[in-house]
């Protein structure tokens, strides 16, 4: 009987439950999305990134509005020190921004086509440098570890050098 009341709960729960709750699938999506720090020429932290081909001429990977939000807030990179960023959304080698920013991007119904998407290009060499720390599961609080390591001068020597 108790076996069978715990189950109708769960059942309850999972079919009933808030569509914002995070999920044990959710934390460890999150333990492993890697935590790729930047550094960029111009001020761009709250334009949108997309994803450019090798040769940077051409967006390869773009967000859906709905993809820039997480629990109902814009899913904007965290500022760190000496004007780095910590990436929350998809930051690589091939990275470019478009003039929008999060905010106006998040509000559109749908993504853009992409030749309007290039048309928007801003930069499609922005990074000054990217470094990967690694995945968000090796550390407690990231945000503290990496402004440690910026502060001490050690970012380089604790991640990984991209650019």
């Amino acid at each position: 009987m108790k076996n069978t009341a715990a189950l109708l709960l769960l059942g309850l729960s999972a079919c009933c439950g808030s569509r914002n709750a995070v999920t044990p699938a959710d934390m460890a999506a999150e333990r492993t999305r890697p935590l790729m720090v930047y550094s960029t020429r111009q001020d761009v932290h709250d334009k949108v990134p997309v994803g450019l081909s090798d040769d940077k001429q051409h967006i390869i990977s773009y967000p859906q509005p709905k993809d820039l939000m997480l629990e109902g807030k814009l899913r904007l990179p965290t500022k760190l020190a000496k004007g780095y960023w910590l990436d929350n959304k998809g930051i690589g080698l091939n990275t470019g921004f478009l003039k929008m920013t999060y905010a106006e991007y998040a509000a559109l119904p749908a993504a853009p086509s992409v030749a309007d998407l290039e048309a928007a290009l801003l930069d499609r060499d922005p990074l000054e440098s990217l470094c990967d720390c690694g995945t968000r599961g090796t550390m407690a609080d990231p945000v503290k570890a990496i402004g440690d390591m910026l502060k001490s001068g050690g970012l380089r020597q604790g991640c990984k050098v991209l650019k």
